[in-house]
């Protein structure tokens, strides 16, 4: 209803990469799942982007066994997909796969892609894969927890009006001596600006120093607690990168 055209990529990196070309107006990403946390290969491209965050998406997971049209379950000695999507399976694939081999993938689809070209393999994904790449089911609903929710990010360079409430999601990193953690995090306790989200993730060239990511309640185009607090932070960081400020659509 809203004239979208779907274009699913084989990777998270091919997502951005598309949108950053002007393939695409905006790329859908997984950042964060309710069982497994934060998504590392999403979380590492943030930093490298020059796309922003335009709105954001909770969606319901429920996971299903594919495979190519006559494979029985008994048949299957693989099984494909995104390390999060086999880490929410683990108790259905201990019980019922226990002997199949486990292969990770770059996104839950291209699984079932790889999937239906063998004999011997399943993939684990939405339905929608299924139907798109001409899988069937073998088992539905195999995820361990049911109310298990992933949050998407919007990616694009522009952001998206028509959605409810406000976060702003930013990356930054600080110096490496005792309390810099905690004066970064007081500027926003002292505004009262609440925290949604703190992960961190290494920088790649220094090691045991981090980047921290953080989404917080509030809009830097409405907001001057949220644009004073980064003024401040800015000051008190070695990097900062502000990623945008959106809402939840759907």
């Amino acid at each position: 209803d809203l004239g979208v055209e779907l274009q699913p990529m084989p990777s998270i990196r091919d997502v951005f990469r598309a949108v950053e070309a002007g393939d695409s107006d905006y790329g859908v990403v997984p950042v964060e799942n309710s069982i497994e946390g934060g998504v590392k290969e999403t979380l590492d491209l943030l930093q490298e982007t020059s796309l922003r965050v335009c709105g954001e998406v909770k969606v319901r997971i429920s996971l299903n066994l594919i495979a190519r049209p006559g494979t029985r379950l008994e048949d299957v000695r693989i099984v494909l997909s995104h390390p999060h999507a086999l880490a929410q399976c683990r108790s259905f694939l201990s019980r019922v796969l226990k002997n199949a081999r486990l292969e990770g993938c770059s996104s839950t689809a291209e699984a079932v892609r790889k999937a239906v070209s063998l004999d011997d393999a399943a993939a684990i994904a939405s339905r929608n894969a299924a139907t798109l790449y001409g899988g069937v089911i073998l088992a539905s609903d195999i995820q361990d927890v049911k109310d298990d929710v992933t949050r998407f990010f919007i990616m694009g360079k522009a952001r998206i009006g028509r959605a409810r409430g406000c976060k702003t999601s930013i990356i930054f990193r600080l110096q490496h001596r005792p309390g810099s953690l905690y004066e970064a995090l007081s500027i926003f306790a002292s505004r009262k600006i609440n925290l949604t989200r703190i992960e961190s993730r290494p920088v790649k060239e220094r090691p045991w120093e981090y980047l921290f990511h953080v989404d917080f309640e509030g809009d830097l185009e409405r907001d001057e607690r949220c644009v004073e607090a980064l003024k401040e932070l800015k000051e008190k960081t070695l990097f900062l990168k502000v990623l945008g400020s959106y809402g939840e659509l759907g």
